[in-house]
């Protein structure tokens, strides 16, 4: 209070000592001399233009969009004999990442051997029947019969054939196995993807049931950056808009791909998420404060540059006439600046300094 009152002690003598040569030429603006805006140290810059106008500060995480994540399981209980590759590896496609062991992989290779060979055995019978039939040695229908025979045993190993796939068995296994009938103890498995080993649930000796993810892995691709905003703020926002994004120590450009159409009753918040670009120096997990900006015409300034002033705020642009003061609308604040309506006016140079003496003499305080 003391600092204060100082202070408009000051401003008053000044304006006493200034009453001959201080004038107003409207009802907001003030001309002065060259020499008393240099006694007062009255300091302007011009505001700039940006395209984007931010919407506040909000701490964000990075995070893995489910198509660019690619898990590994089996059909059936399994115990791994061996382990080709450790957590965080880089992965190719096709790469050998174990080989495993099961009962159940045995017991199907056994049942695939067994009605495979039963399938030729119908195939013989099959064939010796039409050649009867064809000279009308046995009955034709003895011939159906064998035929709708044959195609039973056939569906079975279809069947049988279509369990090994889905334990993870290659057409090339499956087709040794029907010609050697020699049962595999192990069985590999390989990447069906490239990308890095982000998860490893598995080791040397240990079993597995057919609900496990033995490996998780991370395919190369676009990360996303989801927040939760105050609905206050978020309803600005449209799903497909392009935004700009700075985080962690990056400026970047993205659009946002989710607006969720529940809001939070706990906090009004709405989720939101929006794109990564794969330049960004970004991985996911990543926690950080993030400000979001929407694409909008605004002036930066710095907040010392506005004033308040009968409940408006205001700022004092420097013409050919003076310092005029003009009404602003800030439509958004970071740190140490705002953000303001775009006005032509506002595009002039802008007192930033000895605001107080300016807005004193604007109200002819005389006290």
């Amino acid at each position: 209070m003391k600092q204060l009152l100082i202070k408009r002690l000051l401003i008053k003598r000044l304006l006493w000592g200034l009453t001959l040569s201080v004038f107003i030429l409207e009802a907001n603006t003030i001309t002065l001399t060259q020499e008393q805006e240099q006694d007062w140290q009255i300091k302007t810059k011009v505001a700039k233009s940006s395209n984007f106008l931010p919407l506040g500060e909000f701490m964000a995480e990075v995070v893995t969009p489910p198509q660019n994540l690619y898990s590994v399981t089996l059909a059936f209980e399994a115990q791994v004999k061996k382990l080709h590759v450790a957590s965080y590896d880089s992965i190719e496609k096709g790469q050998l990442l174990a080989e495993v062991t099961g009962q159940d992989w045995i017991a199907i290779q056994q049942q695939f051997i067994e009605e495979s060979i039963e399938l030729n055995h119908y195939q013989q019978m099959l064939n010796r029947k039409n050649r009867l039939c064809r000279e009308e040695i046995i009955p034709k229908k003895e011939c159906i019969t064998a035929n709708a025979d044959y195609k039973a045993r056939k569906s079975k190993v279809n069947a049988s054939k279509a369990l090994l796939k889905g334990y993870g068995a290659s057409n090339q296994m499956i087709q040794k196995l029907a010609n050697e009938f020699k049962i595999s103890q192990t069985i590999p498995i390989y990447a069906e993807v490239s990308g890095q080993l982000l998860e490893l649930n598995v080791r040397l000796g240990k079993s597995t049931t057919a609900s496990d993810i033995l490996f998780v892995i991370l395919k190369k691709g676009e990360l996303w950056l989801e927040t939760d905003i105050l609905a206050q703020q978020s309803k600005h926002l449209k799903e497909g808009q392009n935004v700009q994004i700075q985080f962690n120590g990056e400026t970047f450009e993205s659009k946002l791909l989710l607006h969720a159409p529940t809001i939070n009753p706990i906090n009004q918040t709405q989720k939101v998420r929006f794109s990564v670009p794969k330049e960004a120096r970004c991985l996911s997990g990543l926690r950080d404060n993030a400000i979001l900006s929407m694409e909008s015409k605004t002036l930066k300034v710095a907040k010392e540059s506005v004033i308040n002033h009968e409940g408006h705020n205001v700022v004092f642009i420097k013409n050919e006439r003076g310092y005029e003061a003009l009404k602003v609308k800030i439509l958004g604040e970071v740190g140490n600046y705002y953000y303001l309506e775009d006005d032509a006016k506002l595009q002039m140079p802008m007192a930033t300094t000895s605001l107080a003496i300016l807005k004193a003499l604007m109200e002819g305080d005389d006290e």
